[in-house]
């Protein structure tokens, strides 16, 4: 090879060097990008896994409380038929 041959080609590999440093670059801004966007949606799904924790708690909360009514509602029938009525209960 000649001093021309060796010259364009140290050229050609700065230049394929440079392209490769640039796609490096571009990657690395890329996943930058997606773990920033992973950071977002796994606070998202702690924020959603919260509040279902709380519906759930809260939904728990308003069946006792209904069972309670319900079972209230059944004593007061109860004595209702046995002291106002005058009638005996099975139960």
């Amino acid at each position: 090879m000649n001093k021309w041959e060796l010259k364009n080609m140290l050229e050609e590999l700065r230049t394929d060097n440079t392209r490769h440093t640039e796609t490096i670059n571009k990657q690395i801004t890329h996943i930058q990008a997606l773990w920033e966007e992973i950071e977002q949606k796994q606070y998202k799904i702690t924020r959603l896994e919260d509040e279902k924790t709380e519906l759930k708690t809260h939904y728990r909360d308003c069946m006792l409380r209904e069972k309670k009514a319900v079972a209230d509602a059944a004593q007061d029938e109860k004595f209702c038929t046995e002291h106002i009525l005058n009638k005996s209960t099975d139960n």
